[in-house]
């Protein structure tokens, strides 16, 4: 059971999956529908483009598990498809930049990058901020503090060594606090 982190109940409920449980799947669907739908929002900023990829994230990872893909963290897992859809949904409407858009209304309070900047500083500004940084630097942030995601699972879901991911999270930190610190 080391081959999924998390709870207890998470590890049983994967061996399920795994073995193609429908009801494990409907677990793990209701568990993480609203983080990968708030992800992809985030991402594409249409709420109706958002459902869509977030519906094609689910089935790809449904896929995945029917093909007995071998699966260490099922964060990691889900939120590295996601992503690679978004790509893919950028390049086939042939746009090149992923922006970073507002959050859902009742979302925005879900980040604790705010803690590692002013608690002064008001969400609006941090989020207009957050969206002129390169989108390297926006997607780190985005999986560390808003997602609340591990170095480990962020190295996954980026391709990146955990010390790359380091680096990228603490220069994105330092231009964050430089591009606020000029407003």
């Amino acid at each position: 059971m080391k081959d999924i982190k998390g709870s207890l109940q998470d590890k049983i409920v994967f061996i399920k999956l795994k073995s193609g449980d429908s009801d494990a799947f409907a677990f793990f669907y209701d568990k993480y529908v609203k983080n990968i739908y708030r992800f992809v929002l985030i991402k594409v900023s249409d709420k109706r483009v958002a459902e869509d990829i977030t519906q094609e994230v689910f089935l790809k990872t449904w896929q995945h598990l029917v093909d007995k893909r071998n699966i260490k963290s099922f964060p990691a897992f889900i939120f590295r498809i996601a992503r690679n859809t978004v790509i893919d949904h950028y390049r086939r409407s042939d746009r090149q930049e992923l922006p970073l858009e507002y959050a859902p209304e009742e979302d925005k309070d879900s980040g604790t990058i705010i803690t590692d900047l002013d608690k002064s500083i008001d969400m609006d500004v941090l989020l207009k901020e957050i969206r002129n940084l390169k989108s390297e630097y926006q997607e780190v942030l985005l999986l560390r503090y808003v997602e609340d995601l591990s170095i480990d699972d962020v190295s996954q879901i980026m391709q990146k060594e955990k010390n790359n991911i380091r680096v990228l999270t603490h220069r994105a930190l330092s231009r964050l606090k430089k591009n606020i610190a000029k407003n």
